[in-house]
Protein backbone atom coordinates (compact mmCIF):
# COMPACT_ATOMS: atom_id res chain seq x y z
CA UNK A 1 0.00 0.00 0.00
CA UNK A 2 2.78 2.52 0.73
CA UNK A 3 4.05 1.80 -2.72
CA UNK A 4 1.08 2.41 -4.23
CA UNK A 5 0.18 5.85 -2.18
CA UNK A 6 3.75 7.14 -3.52
CA UNK A 7 2.87 6.40 -7.00
CA UNK A 8 -0.13 8.36 -6.54
CA UNK A 9 0.27 10.41 -9.94
CA UNK A 10 0.43 7.04 -11.58
CA UNK A 11 -2.07 4.91 -10.57
CA UNK A 12 -4.60 7.58 -10.52
CA UNK A 13 -4.93 9.29 -6.82
CA UNK A 14 -5.71 8.92 -3.24
CA UNK A 15 -8.72 7.00 -3.89
CA UNK A 16 -7.07 3.76 -5.44
CA UNK A 17 -5.38 3.48 -1.97
CA UNK A 18 -8.42 4.60 0.19
CA UNK A 19 -11.00 2.06 -1.41
CA UNK A 20 -8.87 -0.93 -0.37
CA UNK A 21 -8.77 -0.13 3.08
CA UNK A 22 -11.06 -2.88 4.98
CA UNK A 23 -9.79 -3.42 8.37
CA UNK A 24 -7.97 -1.66 10.88
CA UNK A 25 -4.78 -3.05 9.96
CA UNK A 26 -5.04 -1.81 6.52
CA UNK A 27 -6.28 1.59 7.93
CA UNK A 28 -2.71 1.71 9.95
CA UNK A 29 -1.01 0.67 7.34
CA UNK A 30 -2.56 3.43 5.45
CA UNK A 31 -2.04 5.92 8.02
CA UNK A 32 1.63 5.19 7.93
CA UNK A 33 2.11 5.45 3.84
CA UNK A 34 0.27 8.82 4.69
CA UNK A 35 3.29 9.97 6.94
CA UNK A 36 5.86 8.57 4.58
CA UNK A 37 4.38 10.19 2.18
CA UNK A 38 4.14 13.81 3.59
CA UNK A 39 8.15 13.45 4.69
CA UNK A 40 9.21 12.21 1.32
CA UNK A 41 7.20 15.38 -0.13
CA UNK A 42 8.76 17.88 2.74
CA UNK A 43 12.17 16.23 1.91
CA UNK A 44 14.54 19.11 1.77
CA UNK A 45 12.09 21.49 3.06
CA UNK A 46 11.63 22.45 7.32
CA UNK A 47 8.86 20.73 8.50
CA UNK A 48 6.86 23.05 10.66
CA UNK A 49 5.65 22.04 14.37
CA UNK A 50 2.17 22.53 12.52
CA UNK A 51 2.84 19.37 10.20
CA UNK A 52 4.89 17.22 12.93
CA UNK A 53 0.96 17.32 14.89
CA UNK A 54 -0.93 16.47 11.76
CA UNK A 55 1.56 13.51 11.27
CA UNK A 56 1.52 12.46 14.58
CA UNK A 57 -2.44 12.41 14.56
CA UNK A 58 -2.85 10.54 11.51
CA UNK A 59 -0.81 7.59 13.26
CA UNK A 60 -2.56 7.96 16.90
CA UNK A 61 -5.85 8.29 15.78
CA UNK A 62 -6.14 4.82 13.65
CA UNK A 63 -3.80 3.02 15.75
CA UNK A 64 -5.32 4.06 19.16
CA UNK A 65 -9.06 3.38 17.54
CA UNK A 66 -7.79 -0.32 16.26
CA UNK A 67 -6.49 -1.47 19.28
CA UNK A 68 -9.71 0.51 21.51
CA UNK A 69 -11.94 -1.70 19.30
CA UNK A 70 -10.43 -4.58 18.93
CA UNK A 71 -9.80 -4.41 23.26
CA UNK A 72 -13.33 -3.86 23.41
CA UNK A 73 -14.41 -6.48 21.47
CA UNK A 74 -12.37 -8.98 23.41
CA UNK A 75 -13.55 -7.71 26.30
CA UNK A 76 -16.90 -6.78 26.10
CA UNK A 77 -19.94 -8.58 28.36
CA UNK A 78 -23.14 -9.70 26.60
CA UNK A 79 -25.88 -9.39 29.79
CA UNK A 80 -28.80 -11.53 28.23
CA UNK A 81 -31.92 -11.52 30.15
CA UNK A 82 -34.49 -14.49 29.51
CA UNK A 83 -38.36 -14.33 30.34
CA UNK A 84 -39.63 -17.76 30.24
CA UNK A 85 -43.08 -17.82 29.36
CA UNK A 86 -46.07 -20.56 30.35
CA UNK A 87 -48.26 -22.09 27.70
CA UNK A 88 -50.77 -19.71 29.95
CA UNK A 89 -49.04 -16.73 28.70
CA UNK A 90 -47.63 -16.12 32.10
CA UNK A 91 -44.25 -15.58 32.96
CA UNK A 92 -42.34 -17.32 35.35
CA UNK A 93 -40.78 -14.90 37.69
CA UNK A 94 -40.61 -15.68 41.40
CA UNK A 95 -38.64 -18.83 43.32
CA UNK A 96 -42.22 -21.03 43.02
CA UNK A 97 -42.60 -20.59 40.00
CA UNK A 98 -39.14 -21.26 38.82
CA UNK A 99 -39.42 -24.58 40.38
CA UNK A 100 -38.75 -27.25 37.65
CA UNK A 101 -37.70 -25.21 35.19
CA UNK A 102 -34.49 -25.42 33.28
CA UNK A 103 -32.96 -22.88 31.60
CA UNK A 104 -29.44 -23.16 29.42
CA UNK A 105 -27.42 -21.70 26.58
CA UNK A 106 -25.90 -23.75 23.26
CA UNK A 107 -23.04 -21.40 24.22
CA UNK A 108 -22.83 -22.74 28.05
CA UNK A 109 -22.54 -20.61 30.97
CA UNK A 110 -24.42 -20.71 34.57
CA UNK A 111 -27.74 -18.93 34.55
CA UNK A 112 -28.07 -16.71 37.09
CA UNK A 113 -31.92 -16.03 38.74
CA UNK A 114 -32.32 -12.65 38.61
CA UNK A 115 -35.95 -10.38 39.04
CA UNK A 116 -38.23 -11.78 36.28
CA UNK A 117 -36.39 -14.06 34.65
CA UNK A 118 -32.97 -15.09 34.14
CA UNK A 119 -29.67 -13.79 33.47
CA UNK A 120 -26.45 -15.12 30.82
CA UNK A 121 -23.31 -13.51 31.22
CA UNK A 122 -21.52 -14.47 27.71
CA UNK A 123 -18.03 -13.34 27.32
CA UNK A 124 -17.66 -11.10 23.74
CA UNK A 125 -14.35 -13.50 23.28
CA UNK A 126 -16.81 -16.57 23.27
CA UNK A 127 -19.31 -15.67 20.42
CA UNK A 128 -19.11 -17.71 17.06
CA UNK A 129 -18.23 -16.54 14.18
CA UNK A 130 -21.60 -15.77 13.24
CA UNK A 131 -22.81 -14.57 16.42
CA UNK A 132 -25.61 -17.17 16.78
CA UNK A 133 -26.80 -18.11 19.73
CA UNK A 134 -30.00 -20.77 21.34
CA UNK A 135 -31.66 -20.35 24.45
CA UNK A 136 -33.61 -23.28 25.58
CA UNK A 137 -35.39 -23.60 28.61
CA UNK A 138 -37.79 -27.12 29.87
CA UNK A 139 -39.83 -28.21 32.38
CA UNK A 140 -39.65 -31.63 32.65
CA UNK A 141 -42.14 -32.25 35.27
CA UNK A 142 -45.48 -31.06 32.66
CA UNK A 143 -43.44 -32.06 29.80
CA UNK A 144 -42.86 -28.77 28.65
CA UNK A 145 -39.93 -27.28 26.20
CA UNK A 146 -39.17 -23.74 24.29
CA UNK A 147 -36.09 -22.68 22.36
CA UNK A 148 -35.58 -19.25 21.12
CA UNK A 149 -32.45 -18.43 18.62
CA UNK A 150 -30.64 -14.49 18.45
CA UNK A 151 -27.75 -13.37 16.59
CA UNK A 152 -25.55 -11.47 19.42
CA UNK A 153 -24.75 -8.15 18.04
CA UNK A 154 -24.06 -4.27 18.85
CA UNK A 155 -26.39 -4.58 22.12
CA UNK A 156 -24.80 -5.66 25.12
CA UNK A 157 -27.85 -5.82 27.04
CA UNK A 158 -30.27 -7.97 25.25
CA UNK A 159 -33.50 -9.76 26.23
CA UNK A 160 -35.37 -12.19 24.71
CA UNK A 161 -38.56 -14.80 25.81
CA UNK A 162 -38.51 -18.29 25.33
CA UNK A 163 -42.66 -19.75 25.19
CA UNK A 164 -42.92 -23.13 26.70
CA UNK A 165 -44.85 -25.43 24.87
CA UNK A 166 -45.69 -29.35 25.06
CA UNK A 167 -42.67 -31.62 23.74
CA UNK A 168 -43.68 -33.66 21.33
CA UNK A 169 -40.54 -34.34 20.10
CA UNK A 170 -39.57 -37.53 21.27
CA UNK A 171 -39.31 -40.96 18.54
CA UNK A 172 -40.17 -44.08 19.62
CA UNK A 173 -38.56 -47.31 18.09
CA UNK A 174 -38.10 -50.54 18.51
CA UNK A 175 -38.86 -54.36 16.96
CA UNK A 176 -42.18 -56.55 15.97
CA UNK A 177 -41.22 -60.09 16.48
CA UNK A 178 -42.70 -62.97 16.62
CA UNK A 179 -43.55 -66.13 19.20
CA UNK A 180 -39.90 -67.31 18.41
CA UNK A 181 -38.16 -63.72 18.41
CA UNK A 182 -37.74 -63.76 15.35
CA UNK A 183 -38.23 -60.36 13.60
CA UNK A 184 -41.36 -59.73 11.32
CA UNK A 185 -41.55 -58.31 7.93
CA UNK A 186 -44.23 -56.60 6.43
CA UNK A 187 -46.38 -55.25 9.55
CA UNK A 188 -48.25 -51.94 9.77
CA UNK A 189 -47.49 -49.83 13.08
CA UNK A 190 -48.44 -46.52 14.10
CA UNK A 191 -49.01 -44.51 17.15
CA UNK A 192 -52.82 -44.75 17.95
CA UNK A 193 -54.27 -41.58 16.52
CA UNK A 194 -51.67 -41.37 14.10
CA UNK A 195 -52.27 -43.86 11.75
CA UNK A 196 -51.98 -41.88 8.96
CA UNK A 197 -47.71 -42.00 9.91
CA UNK A 198 -47.78 -45.78 10.39
CA UNK A 199 -44.91 -47.77 8.53
CA UNK A 200 -44.59 -51.09 7.15
CA UNK A 201 -41.59 -53.00 8.95
CA UNK A 202 -38.52 -54.45 6.71
CA UNK A 203 -36.38 -57.36 7.26
CA UNK A 204 -35.82 -57.51 10.74
CA UNK A 205 -39.05 -55.86 11.81
CA UNK A 206 -37.62 -52.64 13.17
CA UNK A 207 -39.53 -49.40 12.89
CA UNK A 208 -39.03 -46.26 14.08
CA UNK A 209 -41.87 -43.46 14.32
CA UNK A 210 -42.67 -39.69 15.62
CA UNK A 211 -43.92 -40.55 19.26
CA UNK A 212 -45.96 -37.61 19.56
CA UNK A 213 -44.67 -37.07 23.44
CA UNK A 214 -42.14 -36.22 25.46
CA UNK A 215 -39.58 -38.77 26.84
CA UNK A 216 -41.31 -39.77 29.59
CA UNK A 217 -44.73 -39.87 28.21
CA UNK A 218 -46.91 -42.81 27.71
CA UNK A 219 -48.07 -43.58 24.19
CA UNK A 220 -50.06 -46.62 22.71
CA UNK A 221 -48.87 -48.33 19.83
CA UNK A 222 -50.60 -50.85 17.90
CA UNK A 223 -49.00 -53.54 15.58
CA UNK A 224 -50.96 -55.50 12.65
CA UNK A 225 -50.41 -57.90 9.91
CA UNK A 226 -52.48 -60.65 7.95
CA UNK A 227 -51.83 -63.77 9.61
CA UNK A 228 -51.51 -62.65 12.88
CA UNK A 229 -53.86 -61.26 15.70
CA UNK A 230 -53.07 -57.60 15.95
CA UNK A 231 -51.09 -55.91 19.28
CA UNK A 232 -51.42 -53.43 20.82
CA UNK A 233 -48.65 -51.79 23.97
CA UNK A 234 -48.83 -49.02 26.44
CA UNK A 235 -44.96 -47.92 26.23
CA UNK A 236 -43.09 -44.91 28.13
CA UNK A 237 -41.58 -42.81 25.41
CA UNK A 238 -37.61 -43.34 25.68
CA UNK A 239 -33.90 -44.28 24.07
CA UNK A 240 -34.75 -48.17 24.95
CA UNK A 241 -35.87 -49.64 21.85
CA UNK A 242 -39.33 -51.66 22.35
CA UNK A 243 -40.78 -55.03 21.53
CA UNK A 244 -43.88 -55.39 20.07
CA UNK A 245 -44.95 -59.23 19.83
CA UNK A 246 -47.53 -60.38 17.29
CA UNK A 247 -48.84 -63.83 17.52
CA UNK A 248 -51.46 -66.11 15.61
Amino acid sequence: MMIALLNISESGGIWDAVIKIATPLNLVAFALAVVLFIVLKSRGRRVSPAVLIVIVLLVAIPIGASVYSEFFTRTAIYRLRVTVVEPQGIAVKDEDEANGVEVSSSLGGEPKRVKGGWQFDIPSASKPKDGKLSIFASKKTAFLAGRTDLILADDFNPAIVVDLKRDDSAKVRGQVIDAMKRGVAGVRVFVVGYESEAIITKDGGNFELPAHAASGQLTLLHAEKIGYRPTRKHISVGDEPEELKLEK
